[in-house]
């Protein structure tokens, strides 16, 4: 009877942690349908490397068409086209969702655009190494995230090899 009473207590002191396990479970099948999840980029590891040496940088969009796959109903980007143009500064300008950060993660390959091209020099895009291409494009963004440390030792961070 004594231990009946004394379990009973015990499980009545862990009942108000029920609630969090329950929050843990569903945020634990949260996490792992992320880490599950096939990417739509693909990374084609036999794509041609991109060699900054042997493309001038000159970026086109042809008639590129774009919707956020969590915001289907918005087009981003509709028939866009523009070349920006190698060893020149090209500044995007425009209201907040107007597209200007969304040409950029097209440009890094975040995203594929629904329909349109976009070629460095003469070369698609997709035809490239993902990582290869990314590891050779650098970004700044609007508002960069850095670490207390100089700015230097945060660019170390994503590039160790990185000269001075």
């Amino acid at each position: 009877m004594f231990s009946i009473v004394f379990g009973a207590m015990q499980l009545g002191g862990a009942a108000p942690f029920f609630g969090a396990v329950a929050q843990a479970q569903v945020a634990a099948k949260l996490v792992y349908d992320v880490i599950d999840a096939k990417p739509k980029v693909e990374i084609n590891p036999n794509g041609t490397k991109f060699d900054p040496t042997k493309y001038t940088g000159e970026i086109k969009f042809t008639d590129v068409n774009f919707k956020y796959p969590s915001r289907p109903d918005l087009h981003v980007l509709k028939n866009f086209s523009a070349v920006f143009e190698a060893g020149k500064t090209t500044a995007l300008v425009g209201p907040s969702g107007s597209g200007k950060s969304t040409i950029i993660q097209l440009i890094e390959r975040f995203y594929n655009p629904e329909s349109g091209f976009i070629h460095v020099d003469s070369t698609k895009i997709d035809e490239f190494d993902l990582r290869n291409f990314r590891q050779s494009v650098g970004y700044v963004g609007q508002e960069p995230v850095l670490f207390n440390m100089s700015i230097k030792e945060n660019m170390k961070l994503s590039k160790p090899d990185a000269t001075d």
